[in-house]
């Protein structure tokens, strides 16, 4: 395995299902989404991660049963149903959904065995809900990626479990979420795990739950200075993260990285005077990344599935 010595600035950097609804709420413009990443634990097992998308205004919502979603996962031999956000000091109770991503649970799985699953996630009362399904322990046939440009990208990071398909698709050109993407490069990359006790049992993000799966992979990219999360002390791992910060977080993952002799040189003029200029440029040279177009790499633009497909691939321990 791979250890992180790297000290460089902070970097702010897991498949994903949605659902349209329209918002019960009285404030918001615009449309709601739920959505469930599933991320394979090395040791088996899965951690899922719950989140809410809301593109447009806030929005507040009113749950009149004491709490606000439901988890369930459902096998041959396997089910799990879990209520959760509870408010035992009232019975109605209201949560709100801010502009962006929000986190709504980690949810770590360790026994559950390979095959075939179903799963539904819903705001309860609110006839909001997202369900499918995904496969553990074999690669299930992908039905969306025969035109893809990275088709073999995204078969090997499958296959690699770096990536999970849900209902047999990988929708390729949908964003990945920060958290998902972390543990897909640590896993591609070799990256140690680190344990709680190596941060002198301090928890340095506290929207991560510590006893998360995928936490101790969060916990190696802050040990190692690469992340250091946001000043509020989180590290949304529910939202998306552009290429620029993607490239930066690959650069300084990499066994090397760029020294202060390196001048940064790529054919890209937008990244003219632009922070991740020399990430890009390092990557560049090393062939893990290429442009939008031959003269532009878009490092403002949000990353995509198929992008870290191809980055993955080119960047895994062999």
């Amino acid at each position: 395995m791979r250890k992180l010595t790297r000290k460089i600035i902070p970097v702010l950097l897991c498949l994903s299902l949605f659902v349209v609804m329209a918002p019960l709420a009285t404030s918001a413009a615009g449309t709601l989404t739920i959505k469930l990443d599933v991320m394979q634990l090395p040791t088996g097992g899965v951690e899922l991660m719950v989140y809410v998308v809301n593109p447009g205004s806030s929005v507040t919502m009113q749950f009149s049963s004491g709490y606000y979603y439901d988890v369930e996962i459902t096998g041959s031999n396997f089910h799990y149903k879990d209520s959760q956000g509870k408010s035992y000091t009232q019975a109605i109770m209201k949560k709100t959904f801010p502009t962006g991503n929000t986190l709504i649970r980690f949810i770590t799985l360790p026994n559950i065995p390979a095959g075939s699953y179903t799963y539904k996630v819903w705001l309860v009362g609110q006839n909001v809900s997202t369900s499918g399904s995904f496969v553990l322990g074999s690669v299930p046939e992908i039905t969306d990626i025969s035109n893809s440009w990275a088709k073999d990208n995204i078969t090997t990071v499958v296959e690699k479990k770096f990536l999970t398909v849900l209902d047999n698709k990988f929708r390729p050109t949908e964003p990945i979420t920060r958290g998902e993407f972390m543990y897909a490069l640590a896993l591609a990359t070799g990256v140690k795990p680190v344990t709680l006790a190596e941060l002198d049992g301090k928890n340095p993000f506290k929207d991560v739950d510590p006893k998360s799966a995928v936490a101790p992979y969060y916990w190696a990219f802050y040990k190692a200075n690469i992340v250091k999360g946001y000043p509020d002390g989180t590290l949304r791992p529910a939202g998306y993260l552009t290429r620029g910060e993607a490239a930066k977080l690959i650069a300084l993952t990499l066994p090397s990285e760029p020294g202060q002799n390196f001048i940064p040189k790529s054919p890209f003029t937008d990244l003219f005077g632009h922070w991740s200029k020399i990430y890009v440029s390092y990557l560049y040279e090393k062939g893990v990344v290429k442009g939008m177009t031959e003269t532009t790499f878009g490092p403002d633009l949000t990353l995509t599935r198929d992008q870290v497909a191809a980055f993955l691939t080119r960047v895994m321990v062999k």
